[in-house]
């Protein structure tokens, strides 16, 4: 690991809560409906023959009581505390865990998840087991070669009540009012410890409770000749309505009473979480992913997992969310559409929820036809019907109307989760928004070429834009996009299909006409002498782009692999654009020649992770181009998010030369490395 010091969120299945960690000097603690990092000391280490070490998650006040009293404290003893360095730390992110180790004590943070049903088909236990808003910290320490006795901490600045007053004796830690807490089943050899200088009377031997404490903690023997591994649970709980314009509660809050009823739960049931973490673990290691990969995927979990929402509406069903990470927007439909091969892998229903939710609430109509929003509201707050938080009209960059792009995004979100998944039953239910989708796309390509040239009456005196929303004109303009416009092509294709298994042969025809003319017009941009499709079909544009070969990925996740073939109907494109990849993946094209890593366009140093990830798969595997500089590409991303962006979690803009943020921070989309696990 080319760095040690960055921080992760460590966060259960749809809880919107999350314990962040890592970022060596600062702290973290937890965080409840937002990803962004507290800076609360943590206390994580052990205490022996006159020497305190601990973790570099803290720092050290012995002046606390002095402070409140005004009073010099003169019985204290000088008891040696030293923090450890990065260098005398080891650190390893697994899928479902990040471990510490340094010298005898071992410190891990686990995040179990899993395959999730439908709540529909699932019984009130299995509802427990998948949605209690909770993870594990274990703390390990060797102490078999010594003759003396030792104890480890872990204690967090933040909460003030100790649980065994609430627990009556059963569990030991601490709690933030009943918002999140810490616990471990009672014993012998641990001890709660709650003072306002913690690190002076633990040094001291100190234990006597003053409830005055900040940071109350749990004190772990580890006698002479023994290793000793110790479970803490790590909860949180938010009860009553959470979110306005829909009133909802969190899903699991129909399941647990209170945040003690959550650590009860948990710690009954720890050897379930434990082994399915040690199973994400275990899959993650045998992927063949070199060590960046897997770094990436694992890392790019635990955000995805910190934006993720689960709530309950009055009518007793369940609301899926995927907040925007450090942006908070509620379900931003260029994130939904990235999402679906991670979702389609663990939880595909919540899909289809989505898909629903904006079909109901978050489609309207403009002079072409339906379309949808770019997003379902901000902050737990979600938007009126018909509008988005982000999008406003008379704008022709940033905050502009996305309605073209998330059309596209309905139409391959909807069509993939149907056919990759053979839901019937929905796509049953939904095949006339399928054709009101065709209707509106073919609407806004005024000159019958496949791609769109109009924008939506929505943008006023403005212009549309895509994803690529603070992007150069590369990729920043719709109309006449090479990306957008490969992205109109496989939403033809994907629609052909759909409506050929349903018998509609004319829309069917009509359909596979479209993708023809798209396929037909891209191709023809094609300059022979450069070898490359300009970005933009118009004013001379010159730039060129990775994403040009982004929305091949569609026709293929649902097994359409001649689509994409050079062999089959649109092999003239593919072929094209295969020439136009090995134009572009050069320094000073598309790989920056500062870091060695992919940029996105050749004007731009702005790059997104996330697009990268995806494009590096549809580039291997369906264009089955190989580069010699793969596993070099994956080392600089990596270090990107490790280095670069270390105080950012999983970050998915950043400047391609350095790796620094741009925006995107603490970012769930990043799980489009899902697709390099075959």
């Amino acid at each position: 690991m080319e760095n040690k010091s960055f921080y992760a969120h460590h966060s259960a299945f749809g809880a919107f809560s999350s314990f962040m960690l890592g970022k060596i000097g600062i702290g973290g603690g937890f965080v409840l409906n937002d990803v962004r990092p507290p800076q609360n000391n943590v206390y994580i280490g052990y205490k022996q023959e006159e020497m305190i070490r601990l973790l570099p998650f803290c720092t050290i006040n012995n002046n606390a009581e002095e402070e409140f009293t005004g009073e010099v404290n003169n019985t204290k003893k000088n008891k040696p505390i030293k923090i450890f360095s990065e260098a005398e730390i080891n650190r390893k992110m697994g899928w479902a865990s990040d471990t510490w180790t340094a010298e005898r004590l071992k410190f891990s943070i686990i995040t179990p998840f899993g395959y999730v049903k439908e709540p529909t088909v699932m019984t009130e236990k299995e509802k427990k087991y998948a949605f209690a808003p909770v993870i594990f910290a274990q703390l390990t320490f060797d102490n078999s070669d010594k003759t003396t006795d030792a104890e480890m901490i872990f204690g967090i600045e933040g909460p003030k009540r100790r649980l065994s007053i609430t627990t009556q004796g059963k569990y030991l830690g601490a709690a933030c009012e009943r918002s999140y807490g810490f616990a471990t089943v009672n014993s012998g050899d641990i001890k709660e410890l709650s003072r306002l200088d913690i690190l002076t009377s633990w040094a001291n031997d100190n234990y006597q409770n003053h409830d005055l404490g900040t940071a109350p903690a749990l004190i772990f023997k580890v006698p002479a000749g023994t290793v000793k591994t110790y479970t803490i649970a790590l909860a949180t709980y938010k009860e009553g309505t959470i979110t306005t314009g829909i009133d909802t509660d969190f899903y699991y809050s129909g399941l647990f009473k209170s945040l003690e009823d959550v650590i009860d739960f948990a710690l009954e049931n720890v050897h379930y979480y434990l082994d399915m973490a040690k199973q994400r673990d275990k899959e993650l290691q045998e992927s063949k992913l070199n060590e960046y990969r897997q770094f990436l995927i694992a890392h790019a979990t635990h955000s995805y997992h910190a934006s993720s929402q689960l709530m309950k509406k009055k009518d007793g069903s369940a609301l899926w969310v995927v907040n925007e990470g450090e942006y908070i927007m509620m379900n931003t439909f260029d994130l939904t559409v990235d999402h679906i091969f991670y979702e389609m892998k663990f939880h595909p229903w919540t899909i289809k929820n989505s898909l629903d939710l904006f079909v109901e609430r978050y489609s309207y109509h403009d002079q072409a036809g339906l379309a949808f929003t770019h997003d379902m509201g901000v902050s737990n707050g979600f938007s009126p019907k018909e509008y988005s938080s982000y999008e406003l009209p008379n704008l022709d960059g940033c905050f502009s109307y996305m309605t073209h792009e998330e059309l596209l995004n309905w139409i391959l979100t909807g069509a993939v989760y149907a056919l990759k998944m053979n839901d019937k039953e929905w796509l049953n239910n939904n095949v006339k928004i399928f054709v009101e989708c065709f209707e509106s796309l073919s609407a806004r390509d005024k000159n019958n070429d496949g791609i769109m040239d109009i924008d939506s009456t929505r943008c006023q005196e403005g212009s549309e834009i895509t994803t690529y929303d603070s992007l150069d004109v590369s990729l920043g303009q719709a109309r006449n996009n090479l990306y957008l416009g490969l992205k109109s092509w496989s939403s033809y294709v994907l629609l052909e299909k759909i409506f050929k298994e349903y018998g509609f042969k004319d829309l069917s025809d009509k359909s596979l006409e479209k993708a023809k003319a798209a396929a037909s017009k891209i191709a023809s941009e094609f300059n022979d002498e450069e070898q490359y499709i300009p970005a933009v079909f118009e004013n001379g544009n010159t730039s060129r782009i990775i994403p040009a070969v982004e929305a091949l990925v569609y026709p293929y996740i649902v097994g359409d692999t001649s689509s994409v073939s050079e062999d089959g109907m649109y092999g003239a494109l593919i072929k094209k654009l295969k020439r136009h990849i090995l134009t572009i993946m050069k320094p000073g094209i598309c790989i920056d020649e500062v870091s060695g890593g992919w940029k996105l366009s050749s004007t731009s140093k702005n790059t997104w992770n996330s697009k990268i990830f995806l494009c590096q798969y549809v580039v291997k595997e369906i264009l089955n181009m190989n580069f010699p500089s793969e596993e070099a590409w994956d080392r600089v991303h990596a270090s990107w998010q490790q280095v670069s962006c270390s105080e950012d979690c999983a970050t998915d803009q950043v400047n391609s030369d350095t790796g620094t943020s741009r925006g995107s921070r603490l970012y769930p989309r990043l799980v489009t490395s899902i697709l390099w696990m075959k």
